[in-house]
């Protein structure tokens, strides 16, 4: 056969999308990806059991309940929906503590939306454990290879790009699980674009999950849609009425998705999984005082003041100074930093009413300053390295002062956890919900995911707690 012309023009972005959702098969997955791939759904999983406690994913459930059909994809506080209702609910309880991972690729919390959004999806559809991890590497991998394709002043300009891209990952996610071919998906992956939105000023609030929780729902809806005969021009990125002039300001790489199943972008720029409960924004400014206590043998009462100073989009992130919400103090340096100076870490335990009204609290909370440098970024190296980085300084009450730089967090692609650590943290999630039992059964059936052929059961371990 004559290959073709190299001067023929690119396929539309969401074409040549969708032509590799629907072409991707486990055997092409790599087994470095699959592994992350893996480790991204058993922590999502486990974030999302904690996350079925908040008001947020109750709000969600309760909708959901009251809104969709009854179906075959399980609602992680118990019962069935169809696969829309259960993504929507799911979601929210993925992203209700904002303990879930993020990658650079579009600043985005991409497993959130994908990974129960992929688990209804396939559920649905009868599919097995090996479906399941292949549609969150289709779901993962789109919306990352996007993201990309516009860059990140998308996020800078005040778009919230888990809601933004997240649709596009989960209608990626339902493509695939719902087998479709590559013009289906990629009309599929059209439509969910050309409703996708979001914005950063609910950051802090119960809006943000939710709005994570829509974007899944939309893109299912998306697929289903699609899978139904709906047809949409694929150039919804590149048309001048599209989404890359009227939200990338223009900005626009087509060659980025050409490496698509060459470069895999869970491996690069990778997954950042969180060590604490709160934004990553705040994750540097945490170890640097942690390291530096630890070093210098200080105890909190040996602290005058702490002073943070972060790159602009920390700043921007972590907008509340004096947090008197569990929402409001996922966002705040403050609040992160003095627990850290207090307890020696930040757990989900920290984040209650009672340690924010506690006197001692707020007293530490008065003793850090946060200041953003607008200068951050000129050294490109830094800007790369330390995208949400601080410099910390401590100002004992004998007058000495202690400066320590953190360009990357515990748990980020350069300071990865351990497998030890990211099974505590699941087991610690996961308990909340199942039990300690049932947290180690399930687990254990996670990490042996591709051995599961069905999937309607891989919730049945637990006798009591929302997945009974």
């Amino acid at each position: 056969m004559t290959p073709p012309p190299d001067d023929l023009p690119s396929p539309a972005a969401a074409r040549q999308i969708g032509d590799w959702v629907a072409g991707l098969q486990r055997s092409n997955v790599p087994e470095p990806t699959a592994a992350v791939a893996l480790d991204c759904i058993v922590d999502t999983l486990g974030v999302a059991l904690a996350g079925t406690k908040e008001a947020a994913t109750r709000l969600a459930a309760d909708e959901a309940l009251e809104s969709y059909a009854a179906g075959p994809s399980r609602l992680l506080i118990g019962g069935r929906l169809c696969a829309e209702g259960a993504a929507f609910a799911n979601v929210a309880a993925a992203h209700a503590l904002d303990f879930d991972d993020n990658s650079y690729a579009g600043f985005v919390h991409g497993s959130a939306v994908v990974v129960p959004t992929a688990l209804a999806m396939v559920e649905a559809a009868g599919g097995t454990g090996s479906d399941l991890l292949t549609a969150v590497v289709a779901g993962a991998e789109a919306q990352y290879a996007l993201a990309e394709a516009v860059g990140n002043g998308v996020y800078h300009d005040g778009w919230w790009t888990t809601a933004l891209f997240g649709t596009v990952g989960a209608a990626a996610a339902s493509a695939k699980a719902l087998g479709l071919n590559g013009r289906v998906a990629a009309d599929a992956i059209a439509f969910a674009l050309c409703g996708t939105g979001g914005l950063r000023a609910c950051f802090g609030t119960g809006a943000k999950p939710l709005l994570a929780a829509q974007a899944a729902a939309n893109g299912v809806r998306a697929a289903r849609l699609a899978a139904r005969g709906l047809t949409v021009p694929h150039a919804v990125v590149e048309d001048p009425r599209g989404f890359a002039r009227l939200i990338a300001a223009s900005n626009f790489d087509p060659t980025t998705l050409d490496a698509l199943g060459q470069r895999w972008r869970l491996l690069d720029p990778g997954i950042d999984t969180k060590l604490y409960p709160v934004c990553l924004s705040a994750h540097a400014a945490i170890d640097a005082v942690r390291d530096l206590m630890a070093e210098r043998g200080l105890a909190p009462s040996d602290i005058r003041t702490v002073n943070c100073r972060v790159p602009p989009v920390v700043a921007a992130n972590l907008t509340y100074d004096r947090p008197m919400t569990s929402g409001e103090a996922r966002f705040s340096l403050p609040f992160a930093v003095a627990c850290a100076m207090l307890h020696g870490t930040l757990t989900l335990d920290h984040l209650d009413e009672a340690t924010l009204a506690d006197p001692v609290m707020r007293e530490a909370i008065d003793r850090v300053c946060m200041t953003a440098d607008p200068e951050w970024n000129a050294d490109p190296g830094r800007a790369r390295t330390a995208p949400e980085g601080a410099e910390v300084g401590i100002e004992t009450t004998s007058g000495e002062r202690f400066v320590r730089f953190c360009p990357s967090a515990r748990g980020t692609v350069a300071r990865p956890l351990s497998a030890v650590e990211h099974a505590a943290k699941f087991l610690t999630c996961a308990a909340l919900a199942v039990g300690q039992d049932g947290a180690e059964r399930l687990h254990r059936k996670l990490r042996r995911l591709e051995a599961e052929s069905d999937l309607s059961r891989l919730f049945d371990l637990a006798h009591h707690g929302g997945c009974s």
